[in-house]
């Protein structure tokens, strides 16, 4: 038996082992965020909703502009998955430092397994927000299908995101903090309680440099007006999420060999 033979059940192995321990991490987070919870997962559902309600009331009635709860709410649940997940991986290392002390494992499955839990989240609320929009009118239609590769862009991008963050973050502690205050701007900077068709033309090349642009355009077009994004977005969101994974899987492989020094 040659050598490359023997590799292949144990690299097997090992990618099997990091998926368990990947699920292993996501049940325990869940379980421990929602312990002793009367409502439980529910209230993932609360700060969208909420905030969703207000917006709709302050920018739809008192201020006129027609902006309507189901428009909002397209943006916003897709939103709180992204903010979730980056925040929640910015400190999983550092917090986790403990284990990547005495215990050797893949290490990235401390920020992937924060990024799948806040997945996790979102998939289970997804059918709310699509009773809001189909309450709202908008029935399915064929563009529906595209739904699964807009998923999939915003979750390559917010693991590329987490995987990054979430590295530089043990030598550079700072950064944690510095991505709330980003994270804060980065909700105003996205067309997420306004249409991308409202930026003046001399500046919407910056809304589509912001990597999570097209994807928030992308949820709300296939929902609410039962249309495809445009080929060139997806493809400039495609290379973004792809640049995204390469720099957070990169920053990681880079900077893990001194994660339990530094921390």
């Amino acid at each position: 038996m040659t050598a490359m033979a023997m590799a292949r059940p144990a690299q097997g192995r090992s990618l099997r082992n990091a998926v368990e321990l990947v699920t292993a991490l996501t049940s325990r987070d869940l379980r421990l965020r929602y312990q002793g919870s009367v409502l439980g997962w529910a209230w993932s559902l609360a700060r969208p909703l909420a905030l969703g309600a207000v917006l709709a009331f302050a920018l739809g009635r008192v201020l006129g502009t027609g902006i309507t709860a189901e428009f909002l709410l397209a943006g916003l649940f897709p939103w709180f998955w992204f903010q979730g997940a980056v925040q929640g991986a910015a400190g999983s290392f550092i917090g986790n430092g403990g284990l990547l002390k005495k215990v050797r494992f893949p290490r990235a499955v401390l920020p992937l397994s924060t990024v799948l839990g806040a997945t996790l989240q979102f998939a289970l609320s997804l059918p709310v927000l699509i009773g809001f929009v189909i309450a709202a009118g908008n029935g399915p239609t064929a563009a529906w299908l595209g739904l699964p590769l807009i998923f999939a862009l915003q979750l390559g991008l917010v693991t590329g995101i987490g995987l990054f963050v979430a590295s530089v973050t043990v030598y550079f502690r700072d950064l944690e903090h510095i991505t709330e205050v980003l994270l804060t701007l980065l909700f105003y900077a996205t067309p997420i309680i306004y249409s991308a068709d409202l930026v003046p033309e001399g500046y919407r090349w910056l809304t589509y440099a912001n990597p999570l642009a097209p994807i928030m355009e992308g949820w709300r077009g296939i929902l609410l007006d039962g249309a495809m994004p445009a080929a060139d977005h997806l493809a400039a969101s495609a290379g973004l999420t792809a640049l995204a994974l390469a720099a957070g899987w990169g920053a990681f492989r880079r900077l893990e060999d001194g994660f339990a020094d530094a921390i």
